[in-house]
């Protein structure tokens, strides 16, 4: 009966985990962490998605603030399609990222601010 009693408090006192988003999903982009990282809102839940396929430099390194602002420019405030299938170590979202019909990595490259990865 102990262990019951314990096993039930572990489970009542763990942290909530926000279960996975679909793996195709739509989301309004409500911060920009550098030039290819994005938070994403769905359904009152935050998200981490780092674009797929993409590097871009940190925003301590060379270009970083203007990579950021250039994501910035193409998605913030808006709702974008993200499509994933794992997660990172550090539990970010892996995703293609789209806006219509735009996909955000490919820009990215395309305009000089990440490299593909």
């Amino acid at each position: 009966m102990r262990i019951l009693t314990l096993i039930a408090t572990a489970l009542i006192c763990r942290p909530a985990t926000a279960a996975d988003p679909p793996h195709s999903f739509t989301a309004k982009v409500v911060k920009i962490a550098d030039g290819d990282t994005i938070t994403v809102l769905l359904d009152k839940t935050q998200h981490k998605i780092r674009l797929e396929g993409i590097d871009a430099p940190e925003r301590k390194q060379a270009f970083g603030t203007k990579a950021r602002q250039a994501l910035a420019d193409k998605v913030f405030g808006g709702t974008v399609r993200v499509e994933w299938k794992k997660r990172d170590r550090y539990k970010r979202i892996i995703g293609r990222v789209y806006l219509g019909d735009r996909d955000i990595s490919q820009e990215m490259v395309k305009d000089g601010w990440a490299w593909h990865h």
